[in-house]
C-alpha cells in the first residue's frame, strides 16, 4: 500500500469527519467506467475525422481527455476540437449526445460497481446517513447506472448536469445535492476521483475524500487528507 493511501474502518472515517450525508461522484467512484468513456471518446474522435491513432485515441488526445476528467462535455468537446484546429460550433449539443449514447452502448452489460462500494452503501443505510449522486454526466447516464446495478432506491438525491449552473471545479453540483439531503456542506462528505471534483468539494466547504481510480494516490494528496485506493480501503 502506498504511504499516500489511507486504510481504516468505515465507521471510524464517518465519525472522524462528523459525516451526516454523503455525495458520490459517479464515474470512477460509484462505477468503474473509465474504459467505456475512453472508448466512446475514441469513436467520436474517429467518426468526426479528428486526430486518432491506429489503436484509438492518440497520445495527445488521450492526455487532454484525462486532464478534463470530472468536467462536462460542453467543456471537453471544444478543447478536443480546438486541438484538431476546428470548432464544434452549433454541433456541440449533438456531439455530446452522440458521445454519451456511445458510452452507454459500450458499457451496457459490462460496467461494474467500484470495488467495495456496495458494502459502503449498505453501511450508510444502516447508519441512516443519506446519500446522493453528484455528477457532471447527463441524466441518461445516471439512469443507466442505476438500472445496471439495480440501485433505484439507494440514493435520496440525483444531481446531473442539467440540474446546476457551473460545472466542476465550481461546487454547484455538490451544493444542490447537500441542500436536497438537508445537511450543511461541513457535515457532508464528497467522494471524488478527479482533481476538478476534489477542487469543487473544497470550494464548497465539504469534506473531500478521494478514490484513486483515475489517479495515483500521491497525485491527490494536495486536495485532501483522505485518499483511498477504492472502498475496500474503508473496511465495513
Amino acid at each position: 500500500m502506498s504511504e499516500k493511501e489511507s486504510r481504516m474502518q468505515a465507521l471510524d472515517f464517518l465519525r472522524s469527519t462528523d459525516c451526516r450525508a454523503v455525495v458520490f461522484d459517479m464515474d470512477g467512484v460509484l462505477a468503474d467506467t473509465e474504459e467505456f468513456h475512453l472508448e466512446a471518446w475514441s469513436r467520436l474522435v474517429e467518426a468526426h475525422g479528428l486526430e486518432a491513432g491506429e489503436q484509438g485515441l492518440s497520445g495527445g488526445m488521450l492526455e487532454l481527455i484525462r486532464s478534463t476528467f470530472g468536467q462536462a462535455n460542453d467543456t471537453i468537446i471544444p478543447l478536443l476540437w480546438e486541438k484538431a484546429g476546428r470548432s464544434p460550433g452549433e454541433e456541440l449539443a449533438a456531439l455530446s449526445l452522440e458521445k454519451e449514447q456511445c458510452y452507454r452502448n459500450c458499457a451496457r452489460g459490462r460496467v461494474r460497481p467500484m470495488p467495495g462500494i456496495e458494502d459502503f452503501l449498505w453501511l450508510l443505510k444502516k447508519e441512516n446517513i443519506p446519500a446522493a449522486i453528484g455528477t457532471s454526466g447527463p441524466e441518461e447516464n445516471v439512469s443507466f447506472i442505476l438500472e445496471e446495478f439495480n440501485w433505484r432506491s439507494v440514493f435520496q438525491s440525483l444531481v446531473h448536469r442539467n440540474r446546476f449552473k457551473k460545472g466542476k471545479p465550481a461546487p454547484d453540483c455538490f451544493l444542490v445535492a447537500a441542500e436536497e439531503l438537508e445537511q450543511p456542506p461541513d457535515k457532508t462528505v464528497v467522494f471524488e476521483d478527479s482533481v476538478h471534483g476534489l477542487m469543487a468539494a473544497n470550494r464548497g466547504g465539504f469534506t473531500a475524500a478521494a478514490i484513486a481510480s483515475t489517479h495515483e494516490p500521491a497525485e491527490l494528496t494536495e486536495y485532501t487528507d483522505w485518499v483511498f485506493r477504492d472502498f475496500r480501503s474503508l473496511s465495513c
